[in-house]
């Protein structure tokens, strides 16, 4: 029994990451409105980190890294440093690409394309995909672009319209390529750490990172914060604090290609958040991409390839 619960933790972890992600892709649009990218995200990860901190004081009793040996406790601030970096840097292009006009839905479906780019990484680190996974990756490519972009009803020139990439489009599709990044950074260094220490980490260098760059390219104004203190402020606490902290902590017990695919239902989160919230309804593309990513997550879950893949890890 406490296997099968073992087993299912990390799962459960990004799934719940991939909820606040899905939820927060409408505050980061809304803020776009009275902040600038570096703005937002500087201040959304300092703010982030800091919510962090009761947690960790609790845990450490007031010792932040009482629990870190002394040997490792520079790897630990490395390994805060580089994940940091990678969060920054895709965080600020995914915003940039949302202010350049990329709609919420559309910004999902190409960040989500992690998907695909971080087994081709692991390949090159030396990491071998099983076939079946494959499959769950096609699967659910087809899934995000049938949630949050397809559109069928003008025909086949809406469709072409859909596949072209605007300048946004463009930033977005290279914010998935450092969100990459920042998901095998972040299998290289959990292991053996607190999951909520390194987060803390994480946000507290992107966050620094990110108001260097608000105070050297931006002209931030205290009415413009204030006017997006809500997106701020949700987007740091369940975003920032919460779900990347459950994306460590769940990436501790699953392999980087499967913890993609997990992560990458962050887009049926964002359209039922949107239909339960806004009274929007669904369409039959989106209710068929929920339908290929649900495929997906079914079958990268299936305990042979599982078991399989931890044993090439191993």
């Amino acid at each position: 029994m406490k296997e099968k619960i073992k087993r299912i933790q990390g799962p459960l972890f990004l799934l719940l990451a991939a909820f606040f992600w899905g939820t927060t892709f409408v505050a980061q649009s809304v803020s776009t409105d009275s902040v600038q990218p570096f703005t937002f995200n500087g201040l959304r990860m300092i703010i982030g980190s800091l919510a962090l901190l009761p947690v960790i004081a609790v845990k450490t009793r007031g010792r932040l890294f009482a629990a870190v040996q002394k040997e490792n406790r520079k790897r630990l601030l490395w390994g805060g440093a580089v994940c940091g970096f990678w969060i920054f840097v895709a965080s600020s292009f995914q915003q940039f690409g949302i202010y350049h006009g990329t709609s919420a839905g559309k910004s999902g479906f190409i960040t989500a394309m992690y998907v695909v780019i971080v087994p081709v990484f692991g390949i090159f680190l030396g990491k071998k995909i099983p076939r079946q996974l494959w499959f769950c990756i096609l699967s659910a490519i087809l899934g995000m672009y049938l949630l949050c972009v397809a559109d069928f009803s003008g025909g086949l020139q809406d469709v072409a319209q859909n596949l072209s990439m605007s300048f946004g489009d463009v930033l977005t599709l290279i914010c998935a390529v450092f969100f990459a990044c920042q998901i095998l950074a972040v299998d290289h260094f959990a292991a053996g750490f607190d999951g909520v220490l390194l987060s803390f980490l994480q946000f507290f260098f992107g966050g620094l990172m990110g108001l260097v760059c608000m105070f050297l390219f931006e002209t931030p104004t205290w009415e413009g914060i204030l006017a997006a203190r809500g997106s701020i402020l949700y987007s740091a606490v369940f975003s920032c604090s919460i779900a990347y902290t459950c994306q460590i902590l769940g990436q501790k017990k699953t392999a980087p290609a499967v913890a993609s695919i997990l992560m990458c239902t962050e887009a049926v989160f964002a359209v039922f958040s949107d239909a339960l919230v806004l009274k929007t309804a669904m369409t039959a593309e989106e209710i068929c991409g929920c339908v290929f990513l649900l495929l997906a997550l079914i079958f990268s879950a299936l305990p042979e390839r599982a078991k399989k893949e931890k044993t090439v890890r191993s």
